[in-house]
């Protein structure tokens, strides 16, 4: 029996190394032609822009490389599986190797946890299996929006983040799908408070629910993990495990509570038409259809067309539309 249980075990390492390696490449003209499996000749490709497709042990693509006819790769897609050999990961890199866009599949993702605990009852007959989380980034570093989809393409919620200009996350806006609706929302503030000539980053939280009423404020060291993860964990009621932390912050009367105005006020999106009128918006996309928001005390979503929209700017102040021209931090 043990020496089953090792062979197993042994199986297990052996395929969870070798999903992961290369085993060999083939050259594809087209998306298409690479889904149809109809590859092209190595010696084809030059002058060519083309798929160059890296493959495992077991035939499965784990690198993606799209290059340009001048041989630049301009877009790199990772695939990750587990030792089942289910996809479980898809990245889509820039040629600057910063993210693009990022694919979790399962449900078992702790963001679309999270929303689903918030968003619907325990006893609901809804079934998440197979489920896709998307996240897209923002000068891929940022983590900008987080959507969750079901097995059948149903869109279902969506998380969106904004930072200040110091890249601190300000403010996340928890939103259901199709109706677009906030049913969470939580406003973030850092501060660098100095004891004993040591920095230390305080970040306070408030939260928001389905009403805009506040529903809780606190005010926490911001321990490193916090610092350190590309996607960041999501919060669940305020609650946090650094108790020391805590603690510490109780004893230093470093807590703060909230008095009147102290409390952020919500803000709007400015949509400004051509013919002058400034209207304060929750924006929700931007498409060639248009730009799609929904106004105050509004259920529907609107769409107006781009031919009619001026500018479009952010609750944080950034333009959304027309887009700005980025330039390297």
């Amino acid at each position: 029996m043990a020496i089953y249980l090792y062979f197993i075990l042994f199986l297990e390492i052996l395929f969870s190394q070798s999903s992961q390696d290369i085993i060999y490449i083939k050259y594809f003209e087209s998306d298409f032609n690479f889904k149809s499996d109809l590859s092209m000749l190595s010696t084809n490709r030059r002058g060519k822009a083309h798929l160059a497709v890296s493959f495992n042990s077991i035939n499965q693509p784990i690198k993606i490389e799209h290059v340009s006819s001048s041989g630049v790769t301009q877009k790199l897609e990772m695939l990750k599986y587990d030792i089942n050999g289910k996809m479980v990961e898809r990245g889509e890199y820039n040629q600057d190797m910063q993210y693009l866009h990022l694919t979790v599949y399962g449900e078992d993702e702790e963001w679309s946890k999270e929303y689903r605990s918030w968003r619907y009852k325990a006893n609901e007959p809804l079934n998440f299996s197979g489920q896709q989380t998307h996240f897209t980034f923002y000068d891929g570093v940022e983590v900008k929006k987080i959507v969750f989809q079901t097995i059948d393409g149903k869109k279902y919620g969506q998380i969106e983040l904004d930072y200040d200009y110091l890249g601190y996350l300000a403010e996340e806006r928890w939103k259901d799908l199709p109706s677009a609706r906030v049913i969470r929302r939580f406003k973030y503030k850092f501060d660098i408070i100095y004891h004993r000539e040591e920095p230390s980053t305080v970040v306070q939280i408030w939260e928001f629910g389905y009403d805009g009423d506040l529903l809780s404020s606190v005010a926490v060291d911001m321990a490193p993990a916090d610092q350190l993860y590309l996607r960041p964990p999501p919060r669940s009621h305020n609650t946090l495990d650094e108790v020391d932390i805590i603690a510490k912050e109780i004893k230093e009367s470093r807590i703060l509570v909230p008095h009147g105005g102290f409390i952020p006020k919500t803000e709007w999106d400015v949509l400004l038409l051509v013919n002058g009128e400034q209207l304060f918006v929750d924006y929700f996309n931007v498409s060639d259809n248009g730009i799609q928001f929904r106004m105050e005390d509004e259920d529907d979503l609107l769409t107006l067309p781009l031919h009619r929209v001026r500018t479009l700017t952010s609750r944080m102040g950034d333009v959304i539309y027309p887009k700005p021209i980025q330039y390297k931090r």
